[in-house]
């Protein structure tokens, strides 16, 4: 009985310990293929097109698609509700800040919103703010024909 009750002790450090090891900024990790996006609920899978946003201290969403960080947000009041906000880039695959990154338009994302984002500009990419009011645009677009 004394092993089970250390066992478990030692269990319930182990997972405060784990839970206080998350960093207060930057990306935190996600577990590909069993981290759900925090918007649409759907498993993140393609690296490529993660973001996440930090809402505080300890508190980051994840999502599968910089589309659905950017709807999230909105209904969170916006870009400014977010103490940091993060997307992978494509071309390297590492994490930059989604203000300062440039967005390709017409990829095959996740859920459909089609921005991937790039650190370094190309001539078709388009900025943060850009991205951001034409993803708005279609989401309100889409929403008027499926609710009219």
């Amino acid at each position: 009985m004394r092993a089970c009750v250390a066992r478990a002790a030692a269990l319930v450090v182990l997972v405060l310990a784990s839970a206080c090891s998350e960093p207060s900024s930057g990306p935190v990790r996600i577990v590909w293929g069993r981290h759900a996006c925090d918007h649409c609920g759907m498993t993140i899978n393609e690296q490529a097109f993660a973001a996440e946003v930090r809402v505080g201290p300890r508190e980051v969403m994840r999502f599968d698609d910089f589309g659905c960080a950017v709807a999230w947000l909105e209904s969170k009041g916006g870009p400014g509700a977010a103490t940091e906000f993060w997307v992978m880039d494509q071309g390297r695959a590492g994490w930059i800040d989604a203000r300062q990154a440039f967005y390709r338009p017409d990829q095959r994302t996740p859920m459909a919103y089609g921005f991937a984002a790039v650190q370094i500009k190309t001539p078709e990419s388009v900025d943060f703010e850009t991205a951001r009011r034409t993803i708005l645009e279609r989401t309100r677009d889409r929403n008027a024909h499926e609710h009219p």
